[in-house]
């Protein structure tokens, strides 16, 4: 009986040696041959694989191409996407304040809201009604924007379109309703000044403060401190402030609706 052949390790398989020949195909003739082990091979594709990672790993951490694998680059951690990102709030909040700004100061010079509209069926020279309903003031409730002793009345015969408000020194100045600051303006005259847009064609002006703490665009709540009192602009002779309350364009008194 013949002797059963011994089943080789693997490992020993591959330390086997083979010869590798290559023949010219028409003469036959020997042209090269190489001795190779299956090891040999199995290092020479282990070696390849390690050069071919290390080239890749490093093409996608020190170029560009990091950016086209998914996942490799934090979107977060990214820091030129990050001030990309910040800019680009940047000019939203900026234009969000401007479109703000626009829509305040067209009510404030146009505060019924007509307009002249070929749609409307309302012919050129003419003035179309207004369509929105208006509150009627005497259903709000006014937030004193503060405590003092008035010292020049509303008059409108003498073109004094609001009323001057006594204080002590750094007394805030409060918000009377909630709104938009549509201007924050200083001038000779005037001294600083801060304006706020209300619903209901609604316009609050306050003029001669010491320093305005609101930005154009911001939303303010009834109560909320915008200004404090001051001394600022030729018009004024005293550390007071001048408040005035406009409604549909027309100055009105605002002693009518709140107590200082």
């Amino acid at each position: 009986m013949a002797q059963a052949i011994e089943k080789k390790p693997t490992w020993e398989k591959l330390r086997d040696k083979y010869r590798v020949v290559v023949y010219d195909d028409d003469t036959l003739g020997e042209v090269k041959s190489t001795r190779i082990s299956g090891l040999s091979v199995l290092i020479g594709l282990l070696l390849t694989l390690l050069v071919m990672s290390l080239i890749t790993a490093a093409l996608i951490s020190f170029t560009p191409l990091k950016y086209l694998v998914p996942g490799y680059a934090d979107i977060n951690n990214n820091m030129a996407y990050m001030e990309l990102t910040t800019k680009l709030e940047e000019i939203e909040q900026e234009m969000e304040a401007q479109r703000v700004y626009t829509e305040g100061m067209k009510n404030f010079l146009n505060p019924t809201g007509v307009t002249i509209d070929q749609s409307t069926g309302v012919e050129k020279g003419q003035i179309a009604a207004p369509t929105s309903t208006l509150t009627p003031l005497e259903h709000y409730y006014f937030h004193s924007p503060l405590k003092g002793e008035i010292s020049a009345q509303f008059d409108l015969s003498k073109k004094h379109f609001g009323i001057d408000v006594v204080a002590e020194e750094n007394t805030p100045i409060k918000n009377i309703l909630d709104g938009v600051v549509v201007s924050v303006d200083w001038s000779e005259q005037n001294g600083n000044t801060i304006s706020i847009q209300h619903s209901n064609d609604l316009v609050s002006i306050f003029k001669h403060n010491s320093s305005v703490l609101k930005k154009v665009g911001e939303k303010v709540k009834a109560g909320e401190a915008l200004a404090i009192i001051g001394n600022t602009g030729k018009h004024s002779s005293g550390p007071h402030v001048h408040f005035e309350l406009w409604h549909q364009g027309n100055a009105i008194n605002p002693q009518e609706y709140m107590t200082f």
